[in-house]
């Protein structure tokens, strides 16, 4: 019951925001729009690509390495059948289904493994509004709810990495606020409170790269110079579609896009994507043709959702997992028992 109702909100929130994409387009200039496009853009979207998985994996190598030093080749697979899988099933479970891979293959503890995907979502947070920031700095007259949005965005992502902070310093100081946060809840229920904070004990040590200085300067770089590929990409897209843009246009685009995927919508963020560029597009006061626009959208995500998606189920069918196996770890099997761990099924961590 839980599942339907989510894939039908998903369904719902999808087909509005697509709905509102489409205001001022009409198909004889999307159709032209596609049929003008330059399509020699897309060997460079697709190198963008690559590089932008290849940081992603080499972010995640050194926030793993203090714990499990896994090698590039060990870790990109379960990285590209995360995301094939977010492009496939509801409600970002691909994330959990990179952990299930990592833990089942190399017998790296869950907790462990999801400290690590944690700690990259905060630094993505940071990234993208960096880069959002520059992005606004570079752009004229941006009407004031988008900068004062900004700013609490910006807010809270300094909040989440004070707490990251003192957690990964002051751990024992931070589990027992956390658990009298908990005892002030006494309606939820002690397994969940105990599974929590069981959680964040293992976890502490997934956050064990963020005491090298050399390990977070690198893991910033990376950081930053992923989400500007990605930018890239925004901008290649927009360009291909004759829209007079400038790259401070894509890595706004970049960061109204990370943040609309968020909200509940279909696997693979149809509509979302396509009302993000609009939006985009509107908040900047740039009024091109709102039908290139739809079509640089289409072009930009399925230049992504193609690729990645086909070679995340060829590494998963290289493990033996197949997309119903993909299905049972996201309905139940989310973090399996850490019981199973010492018995991995593949190669061990290092090797």
């Amino acid at each position: 019951m839980k599942r339907a109702f989510f894939l039908i909100l998903g369904i719902v929130v999808s087909v509005g925001c697509f709905a509102w994409s489409l205001q001022g387009t009409n198909s004889a200039q999307l159709k032209a729009g596609f049929s003008g496009a330059n399509y020699w853009t897309l060997p460079i979207m697709l190198l963008l690509l690559f590089g932008f998985y290849w940081l992603k994996t080499l972010r995640w190598q050194a926030l793993l390495a203090p714990v499990a030093p896994l090698t590039f080749r060990q870790l990109f697979s379960p990285m590209l059948i995360g995301f094939a899988a977010n492009n496939l099933l509801p409600a970002h479970l691909g994330e959990f289904i990179r952990v299930f891979v990592v833990r089942k293959q190399y017998g790296v503890p869950a907790s462990t493994v999801l400290s690590t995907v944690v700690l990259e979502r905060i630094f993505d947070v940071l990234a993208i509004l960096a880069l959002f920031g520059v992005g606004l700095l570079f752009t004229d007259d941006l009407p004031d709810d988008y900068r004062n949005g900004a700013m609490i965005l910006g807010a809270l992502a300094g909040g989440v990495v004070l707490s990251v902070v003192v957690y990964l310093i002051w751990t024992d100081v931070f589990l027992r606020f956390v658990a009298w946060c908990f005892s002030l809840l006494p309606f939820l229920p002690a397994k969940l409170t105990n599974g929590i904070l069981d959680m964040l004990r293992k976890g502490a040590d997934g956050l064990a790269a963020l005491r090298s200085g050399k390990a977070v300067l690198f893991i910033v770089v990376t950081s930053l110079v992923q989400w500007l590929l990605n930018g890239m990409i925004a901008y290649v897209a927009l360009k291909a579609f004759h829209i007079d843009v400038t790259l401070a246009t894509g890595l706004i685009v970049t960061g109204v896009t990370a943040f609309g995927v968020t909200i509940p919508s279909t696997p693979g963020y149809f509509g979302v994507i396509q009302m993000c560029f609009q939006v985009s597009m509107k908040s900047q006061q740039i009024e091109p043709d709102p039908s290139l626009v739809l079509g640089a959208s289409v072009y930009y995500q399925m230049s992504m959702y193609i690729p990645v998606t086909m070679l995340g189920l060829y590494f998963a069918q290289q493990l033996g997992l197949s997309f119903k196996d993909l299905q049972r770890v996201a309905d139940g099997d989310k973090t399996p028992p850490e019981s199973d761990a010492n018995a991995p099924s593949g190669t061990q961590a290092g090797e």
